[in-house]
């Protein structure tokens, strides 16, 4: 196994990938030097090179790597094998593959290494070419960040919440911008919360809404932050701003059949139709308890709000289900999203789905774009809007209306 070190080739390179140590493990040597200047290239110091997976596996076991580059066929051990040892190691990097194989083949092997536990990045077809390393290396950045992100904290206690919910104060409404797809248009926002302590402090929502949840908590914070929303339209209605957003529920919101009436006394008392409101929750939650939830749901569609079927593709919904329900929405995971340019699986998934909700009279927000690719993919596919970091990341309320001053006439605003 050969480590290089910097060369001449990362000199004026972007930083970017600088602090990445990259392992490429192929049998085929005269492949090396043409994926080492390539990574060198595009500032990828550190750079490992293995014959074999089982000289791969000492590399693993003496030092760590943010990425694995490897092959899929190799003699002795194949890219299959190897990842089944790497799972039983508890590798902790990325794992993408380069091969000639076709894609479904890829797809398949990458369900498998995710099986055993590994972060799979996606394929590179040989032969080796600068956009699909890059873009493998911008998918090791990206899990970064959303490690980094995901790590799960710790609940605040039941009776913090408890009390922060009766004093008032405690919630605040962050937006994340979604936009028209095929003008480039700013057409709103989904509301998320985050919870700031006397401190100054903000916690996650996954920090403090399972406990409002277990503990008979949620209705009240979802009243508080409904309210939050609507005053901020409001106020943006009155400087001539007309934002539409989505709130999620909950599904022991839907428990409660007052539910309707109150967020109809809110939207009244402010002088908004409901029609400016869409009201979101997750495919796999409401799947657990469709009946009961569905007097609730039908009624807030009579009145006039928009209901939107978040996380669509993973909880495995019947057409029939789907027609049952009154939804005005669709909106599509981000594994079906992200990365659909290269991914044919991931397309058809997509396009089934934009087809499936036009039919049923659904518009579809395409979620998880994180590139221009992305973008074009979903508008391609008929996806009538977008929403990820690759447009804009959930920020609080006063930004967010900076944004959509800036962004309400039609053009790109991808910042990737």
């Amino acid at each position: 196994m050969i480590l290089t070190g910097p060369t001449e080739a990362t000199m004026g390179a972007s930083d970017s990938y600088a602090s990445l140590r990259v392992l490429v493990v192929d049998d085929d040597e005269l492949l090396h030097a043409v994926v080492q200047q390539i990574l060198n290239g595009l500032g990828v110091v550190h750079v490992g090179i293995a014959l074999s997976g089982a000289e791969a596996l000492l590399a693993v076991d003496r030092a760590e790597w943010d990425l694995i580059l490897c092959d899929l066929w190799m003699p002795g051990m194949d890219g299959i094998q190897f990842a089944r040892h790497l799972g039983v190691r508890g590798f902790a990097g990325g794992v993408a593959l380069t091969s000639a194989a076709d894609g479904r083949l890829l797809a398949t092997v990458g369900h498998l290494i995710e099986a055993h536990g590994l972060r799979f990045l996606g394929a590179c077809e040989k032969p080796y070419g600068w956009r699909g390393v890059r873009e493998i290396l911008g998918a090791v950045n990206g899990q970064r960040a959303r490690a980094s992100s995901s790590v799960v904290p710790e609940l605040l206690p039941v009776d913090v919440v408890r009390e922060g919910l009766c004093l008032g104060g405690r919630l605040q409404v962050w937006m994340q911008p979604t936009l028209d797809a095929r003008s480039g248009k700013a057409l709103g926002a989904e509301c998320l919360v985050r919870w700031q302590d006397p401190g100054g402090a903000l916690h996650p929502p996954n920090s403090f809404i399972p406990v409002a949840e277990q503990h008979g908590l949620i209705d009240q914070l979802t009243d508080q932050m409904f309210v939050q929303a609507v005053a901020h339209i409001a106020r943006w209605r009155d400087e001539g701003l007309r934002v539409k957003v989505s709130v999620n529920l909950s599904m022991e919101n839907l428990a409660d059949i007052g539910l309707t009436d109150r967020l109809l006394d809110v939207v009244s008392a402010a002088r908004l139709s409901p029609s400016m409101f869409t009201l979101e929750l997750t495919e796999t939650s409401l799947l657990e308890r469709l009946q009961s939830s569905l007097e609730v749901l039908t009624r807030m569609r009579l009145h006039g709000f928009g209901l939107s079927i978040d996380d669509f593709g993973t909880g495995h919904s019947s057409l029939g289900r789907l027609k049952l329900l009154p939804f005005t929405e669709l909106k599509v995971d981000r594994a079906f999203v992200s990365g659909a340019a290269r991914d044919r699986s991931a397309r058809v998934i997509l396009a089934s789905s934009v087809q499936i909700a036009h039919s049923l009279g659904m518009t579809v927000v395409a979620e998880g774009v994180e590139t221009t690719d992305d973008a074009a993919i979903a508008t391609d596919l008929g996806c009538d809007a977008l929403q990820g970091y690759g447009i804009a990341r959930p920020m609080p309320a006063v930004e967010f209306e900076g944004w959509f001053r800036r962004h309400a006439g039609a053009g790109p605003v991808l910042t990737r």
